[in-house]
């Protein structure tokens, strides 16, 4: 087996996840009611194109950083033990923007996600950073830079927290993009302790990078307010990138489609998924995908979807899974590991 876990001696092992979603269930017709801007294509059609049913917005009084708060308490609610054993709080988020939308609306000029959550658990000798620039890949960026760090023998246990609030760029006059129909607000959590080396546990490996001379084509408008889609290049692009990060990280570690328990994506626009899932072969029965109902909250998706799919008992211990996404910059990145 080759790959990036060849340079690592320890095992990052998840042993916690939770999810979060905020309180406003948002169906189709209401999202158009909401909608400040002429989308140019027809509803009924995109609603079939994307398989929109439902997404999840935030209420006034909620925000990435509720959602996170949230998603850690319900960690800690059922592990308390782990409050204390925290060595490392990573935060991934490219809607919390501080002064433009900052995580404490009182205070714009303040501190990024990370200091928060370690001053609402209680810590205030863990290491905490937070992960920009990234958007749409920031959990499995964020399960890249835990992972690396928990080479250090001194990081116990890393918390690692995706959270976004799609909504906020869904609506605004300044946008023109359809991808907007499907933003969504959610956040997610993971928690990993370091161990011994050893096969079957933890994460298998990562891979990522950043394609900057397409930088403009997917990102947030200069409003702050309002998303940028080039359109066809744009989705072409996350095509592409999607199915490169999956086959490069099965062909690296000597895995086919069979090897893998769950293909668990972005819970992006529903095409793109199919078009994932039938380049490489995947059968639709080893995919988890529920943005038809949970709507596409960016980096969130995936760390929610994880955590719902073990609640539900879909997803079992030990099983081997395959998250991929791509994001504004344009960043992929795609991390395979077991749950």
């Amino acid at each position: 087996m080759s790959g990036a876990r060849r340079f690592f001696q320890h095992s990052a092992e998840l042993i916690a996840t939770s999810y979060a979603y905020p309180s406003l269930v948002i169906d189709n017709g209401e999202y158009l009611r909401r909608c400040e801007f002429d989308i140019t294509d027809d509803p009924a059609a995109l609603a079939a194109a994307t398989r929109m049913k439902t997404r999840r917005w935030c209420a006034p009084g909620e925000n990435p950083w509720t959602l996170a708060r949230a998603a850690v308490d319900r960690i800690l609610e059922r592990r308390p033990e782990l409050r204390e054993a925290i060595d490392l709080v990573v935060v991934a988020s490219g809607t919390t923007m501080p002064v433009a939308h900052p995580p404490e609306p009182e205070h714009p000029a303040m501190a990024d996600l990370a200091p928060l959550v370690l001053r609402h658990i209680g810590r205030s000798d863990a290491l905490g950073l937070d992960v920009k620039a990234c958007y749409c890949t920031g959990f499995v960026r964020a399960l890249q830079v835990a992972d690396s760090l928990m080479s250090d023998p001194e990081l116990r246990t890393s918390l690692v927290i995706a959270t976004e609030c799609g909504s906020r760029l869904a609506t605004a006059p300044s946008n023109r993009s359809s991808f907007c129909f499907i933003s969504s607000d959610a956040a997610g959590a993971a928690v990993l302790r370091r161990g011994e080396r050893r096969e079957g546990v933890g994460i298998i490996d990562h891979y990522g990078r950043t394609e900057a001379d397409k930088l403009d084509w997917v990102g947030i408008g200069d409003d702050a307010l309002s998303t940028v889609m080039r359109g066809s290049r744009a989705g072409g692009a996350t095509r592409r990138m999607l199915l490169e990060c999956a086959e490069l990280l099965l062909e690296r570690n000597g895995l086919a489609v069979e090897d893998v328990d769950w293909l668990l994506p972005i819970q992006t626009h529903a095409g793109v998924i199919e078009d994932l899932r039938a380049s490489l072969g995947w059968p639709e029965e080893k995919l988890i995908w529920r943005g038809d109902v949970t709507g596409f909250s960016g980096s969130a998706s995936i760390p929610a979807a994880l955590a719902e799919a073990i609640e539900r008992g879909q997803v079992r211990s030990g099983d081997r899974i395959l998250s991929v996404a791509v994001g504004a910059g344009m960043n992929c990145g795609g991390t395979l590991y077991h749950a």
